[in-house]
């Protein structure tokens, strides 16, 4: 009998936001205990964790295996939030200068997809990198991962398994401190139609 594993994506814990300007690269995660702590009812026990090397997921990571533990830590480099390069901490306004003559725009997102900030990378890209990192993820039936990254990089991860294009996905809300939940099969066990994901919760909290 097939036995699909089980990704658990988690959002890092909030950061301090500036009104009006654009987000840090790498900024500190401000961890609250008690949250985390009910976070982690929903967690399971001794499985490898992936998490992104970017400060906030860090911490967050570390903070949260004061409840949960875990049977090893990986940084991967393809789990990091979309880089927003030139414009990290500018002011909104002047980027705004920058792209609103730009042809294509977006109901629910300041940015479309296919724009790259100055050396940064694209939505479009971020959902790339993120493809390829999770199709040669090697794990057995049965098992569970925890994820631990960024609302962009959780968003890329629901484009590929759920088969959404990036300018819809872009615009689904993934809150700090909240778990997403899909089933997945091995690619030998995805045989038939349905491909190898299934959502089973999305941006839930605790």
């Amino acid at each position: 009998m097939i036995k699909p594993g089980k990704l658990f994506l988690i959002r890092h814990a909030p950061v301090k936001s500036f009104s009006g300007f654009f987000p840090e690269h790498n900024p500190d995660a401000i961890i609250q205990l008690s949250k985390l702590k009910k976070l982690s009812t929903l967690i399971p026990r001794d499985c490898v964790w992936y998490v992104s090397p970017l400060k906030r997921a860090i911490q967050t990571a570390k903070a949260l295996s004061k409840y949960v533990p875990y049977s090893k830590i990986i940084q991967e480099e393809n789990l990091s939030e979309q880089n927003f390069g030139d414009w990290s901490g500018k002011k909104v306004s002047i980027i705004w200068k920058t792209i609103r003559e730009n042809k294509t725009k977006h109901n629910f997102s300041f940015l479309s997809p296919e724009i790259s900030p100055p050396n940064g990378e694209s939505y479009a890209q971020q959902c790339k990198r993120v493809k390829y990192w999770i199709e040669n993820l090697n794990f057995v039936n049965n098992e569970n991962l925890v994820i631990i990254s960024h609302a962009g990089t959780i968003r890329a991860i629901l484009s590929h398994a759920l088969r959404i294009k990036p300018e819809y996905s872009v615009g689904v809300e993934i809150n700090n401190q909240s778990v997403t939940i899909f089933e997945i099969l091995t690619k030998k066990d995805s045989k038939y139609q349905g491909g190898r994901f299934r959502l089973i919760t999305l941006n839930k909290e605790i």
